[in-house]
């Protein structure tokens, strides 16, 4: 928590460019879908990045780890080297407490370079278990290369989705972008201009996040193809 407040600033700086930071944010539920829509609604990227800062503190030492942990991921510090630096260095401290008959799950951290992590545990007679997370493919863990799959399937996909303005809504894409893919008639020709936009890997896993969510079906089919 300290952490967060004390390089807000530059954390405003670093991440107000970064327009995939909320999705980023949703898919790992450190917010809900109420919070998200009016953190999405704010229009000054500053004060967005701010609002959501406030919310993550706002929320306890748990959600502020989750939080500095999804930093670390490359392809959400990708676009500002200053950040990956920073949060690459950083060690993270957190205190659990519980009480008898509570559980204490601790997280099992992936293929993060971390310095350093302390977890402070109080229990008496308590439970402990492991918990794996891997949010990212947990809707269709088949998928490993997301513009690979994105690129086999682009034919199927503009064949077969449907709910392109779900997505286009969900994807909070903006300006000229959306205005192109709002202009076709159909949905073959905006899910084809989707996937002539969706060029990094960030882009590439939130439209199969998003996929996931409104094309559940469709993807399914794919991935067991």
């Amino acid at each position: 928590m300290d952490l967060i407040i004390n390089k807000k600033v530059k954390l405003i700086k670093w991440l107000r460019g970064d327009e995939f930071i909320l999705q980023h944010v949703q898919s790992k539920k450190l917010i809900n879908g109420d919070e998200y829509m009016k953190l999405k609604s704010i229009s000054d990227p500053g004060t967005q990045i701010r609002d959501l800062l406030d919310l993550m503190v706002q929320k306890g030492d748990r959600v502020c780890v989750d939080f500095l942990d999804l930093l670390k991921e490359d392809d959400v510090n990708e676009g500002s080297p200053e950040l990956r630096d920073w949060i690459k260095s950083q060690g993270i401290s957190m205190n659990i407490k519980g009480e008898s008959g509570s559980n204490i799950c601790t997280p099992v951290i992936i293929g993060a370079a971390i310095n350093s992590i302390n977890i402070n545990t109080q229990f008496t007679n308590l439970k402990t278990k492991d918990v794996m997370r891997n949010d990212r493919t947990q809707n269709n863990p088949t998928i490993t290369d997301y513009e690979k799959f994105l690129e086999t399937n682009k034919s199927k996909l503009i064949d077969k989705v449907k709910a392109v303005d779900r997505i286009i809504d969900d994807l909070s894409l903006h300006g000229e972008m959306a205005a192109n893919m709002r202009a076709e008639k159909t949905d073959q020709a905006k899910m084809r201009i989707l996937l002539e936009y969706t060029t990094s890997k960030t882009a590439a896993r939130l439209l199969v996040d998003a996929l996931n969510k409104h094309a559940a079906d469709v993807m399914e089919d794919l991935a067991s193809a």
